[in-house]
């Protein structure tokens, strides 16, 4: 015969109709679907190449692995969500020319920024 063995905490709980001490620990992450940077790896927003849009907020200090993809030095354009600021380096490690996005920014060449292909680090933030 197998018995469960329950805790005094987790009993209490239970007893006194309450949810378990953990539950309170569990924390509820509501996504902004505007707080979003989508990079693509040809110019004029090329569906058909490469592409992958980072929900933020979000700080990546090396583009190497983002979704699968080494996109450092590999973006040729952008589009930022309405709720985001994003600021691109071209650098790692936040280091370098820096360029600012404001919301809603769409950016079909980024040579035109004297950034195409040179982007290694990005901080993604949400809101005003």
């Amino acid at each position: 015969m197998s018995f469960l063995r329950i805790g005094l905490p987790m009993l209490a709980a239970i007893a006194f109709g309450g949810a378990p001490a953990f539950a309170a620990d569990l924390e509820t992450q509501v996504v902004d679907k505007n707080c979003f940077i989508e990079v693509f790896d040809d110019d004029d927003f090329d569906m058909k190449d490469d592409h992958y849009k980072i929900q933020g907020p979000k700080e990546f200090a090396s583009l190497k692995d983002v979704g699968g993809k080494n996109w450092n030095n590999d973006i040729e354009s952008v589009i930022v969500g309405s709720n985001a600021t994003v600021k691109a380096y071209s650098d790692k490690d936040f280091k370098g020319t820096e360029l600012a996005f404001a919301p809603g920014q769409r950016v079909p060449n980024l040579g035109k920024l004297d950034m195409k292909d040179d982007i290694e680090s990005l901080k993604i933030s949400c809101g005003s």
